[in-house]
């Protein structure tokens, strides 16, 4: 039973980590160098203009997912179905698609956090240490700031969805599926008792399964554990919890299955989806990426292994399920590390109490080192803003011809652009480009080196009908790579301009 002052302070916590992770976004507003707009997307913002781009399929009104980093004409599916709904959410209220974005994303952290402290409160009942076991799992980091400063960049500067911090620093959908894994867990424990708790699980593992579904293994991974280690325990089957969990399961199967038969049906998305290819790091990355925390959780580990508690099987079967996806040669492995940081951080936590029992002078040390790498990816962020980083900012003439762009050209309409360009017109205009994304440009190689071909003056026009260009984009990233294309001028300001082929 968590107390009332419990989520007090929970609360308090949630606005200071809400504070935080916004003002690296405030100093790029603030930040923006003269007659230039900041985008509002600041990490990993190659990624983060895609998922603009879905919601504007969605704010058009469409509950089908297309890709529109390529030029290739599809029928598209319902998939994506997040982003695609935030888009209609955008569209429904009249807020711009920014504040959505950003909305879900504080929102979904803040969730995320109420969950987190549900999830260690069942670790243990003593106050002083659920507050600790959740700020590790919060702030569950390792070496990345140390290893930045080598030229290596290790998991917990940017793999997002293992490590909580950075997934609510980087999008709006990880801190959601981190908030429904927390609450599933939850749930799922309570279920082998509760009738009410087991509908909820199903319901989370639902809207898991639409949202992320790679989130799905390591949760029934770890309700697995639970169920196993309750079993062994009480010599008895958890039949409730064991059917409430099948259910779920299979409520939540469906979409992800469909979701994999449509990406396949569809040429256009089958081949982006054969170069969606996210390869886990090597285990060596994944121990400096949790650095103190990795020897901490295999000595909680232990701890838990022999205290058999629902919530250890959890814990276990969760953490093992993870290393051995990650261990799996998959082409999506990396996907399977979600939630990492969740259960690493109650782990170590157990590995922490048994060291300050035997050393108290160390009990600061573990929560210092993981606070390391969240304040570095902090000031990274601040320092990408002030310096300028030119994926974070767009003149004022370039914002003005996307917002031409938007409002006067077709959806459908093919747009040809420098590389850097590609990548915000289909966010913040809507039209397709022939290439804007090393992963949602279907053959993305050869289109780039087209439209490179294009700026550095080879201009075949059969080519660009083939792929069905109509409108040229030539603004400041297009005139440092070439001369200003033939066609007639539409739209002009005073650095940018679009041409009709």
């Amino acid at each position: 039973m968590v107390e009332k002052r419990e989520w007090r302070w929970v609360a308090l916590v949630a606005l200071g980590v809400m504070a935080a992770i916004s003002l690296p976004y405030l100093a790029a507003w603030a930040a923006a160098p003269p007659a230039s707009r900041f985008t509002g997307l600041l990490y990993n913002p190659l990624d983060g203009h895609t998922y603009i781009a879905k919601m504007r399929l969605g704010a058009a009104g469409s509950w089908l997912f297309r890709l529109t980093y390529t030029p290739e004409t599809h029928h598209g599916a319902p998939v994506y179905l997040f982003y695609l709904f935030l888009g209609h959410l955008a569209r429904w209220t009249g807020l711009p698609l920014l504040a959505v974005y950003h909305g879900t994303r504080l929102a979904g952290g803040a969730a995320f956090l109420a969950a987190l402290y549900c999830l260690v409160a069942l670790v243990t009942d003593r106050i002083f240490w659920r507050r600790r076991f959740f700020l590790l799992g919060l702030l569950a980091s390792g070496l990345g700031w140390l290893a930045v400063l080598f030229g290596h960049q290790t998991p917990d500067l940017w793999v997002a969805e293992a490590f909580p911090f950075v997934a609510l620093l980087t999008n709006a959908h990880f801190p959601v599926a981190l908030a429904l894994m927390a609450g599933a867990a939850c749930w799922g424990l309570a279920a082998q008792t509760s009738h009410r708790a087991g509908a909820a699980l199903a319901l989370a593992a639902v809207a898991l399964g639409a949202i992320q579904p790679f989130g799905l293994l390591p949760l029934f991974g770890g309700l697995a554990g639970s169920l196993i280690l309750s079993w062994l325990r009480q010599r008895r089957f958890p039949w409730r919890g064991v059917a409430w969990s099948g259910a779920a399961a299979l409520l939540a199967l469906p979409y992800p299955l469909y979701t994999l038969w449509a990406l396949q049906s569809d040429p256009v998305l089958a081949a982006w989806n054969a170069q969606n290819v996210t390869p886990s790091p090597p285990w060596w990355d994944w121990l400096l990426a949790l650095g103190l925390l990795a020897p901490l959780a295999l000595v909680g580990a232990v701890a838990a292994a022999r205290r058999r508690e629902p919530i250890d099987g959890l814990l276990l079967g969760w953490l093992l399920t993870t290393a051995v996806g990650l261990a799996l040669p998959l082409d999506l492995a990396r996907r399977l590390s979600i939630g990492l940081g969740l259960v690493v951080g109650p782990l170590a936590g157990w590995g922490w109490l048994s060291i300050v029992r035997a050393c108290p002078r160390l009990a600061p040390v573990p929560l210092a080192a993981a606070l390391l790498t969240p304040l570095f990816l902090l000031a990274l962020g601040a320092g990408a803003a002030l310096g300028g980083q030119p994926l974070l900012y767009l003149s004022d003439g370039e914002w003005q011809a996307l917002s031409w762009l938007r409002d006067h050209v077709e959806a459908d309409a093919v747009v040809l652009c420098a590389p850097e360009t590609g990548l915000f017109v289909p966010a913040w205009a809507g039209q397709r480009v022939v290439y804007g994304h090393p992963f949602e440009t279907v053959h993305a190689d050869e289109r780039r080196a087209q439209v490179e071909r294009f700026w550095a003056g080879e201009r075949d026009a059969a080519a660009l009908d083939r792929l069905g260009v109509t409108h040229v984009f030539y603004g400041p990233r297009e005139r440092a790579l070439g001369a200003p294309p033939d066609g007639s001028l539409l739209f002009a300001t005073e650095d940018t301009a679009i041409y009709r082929r």
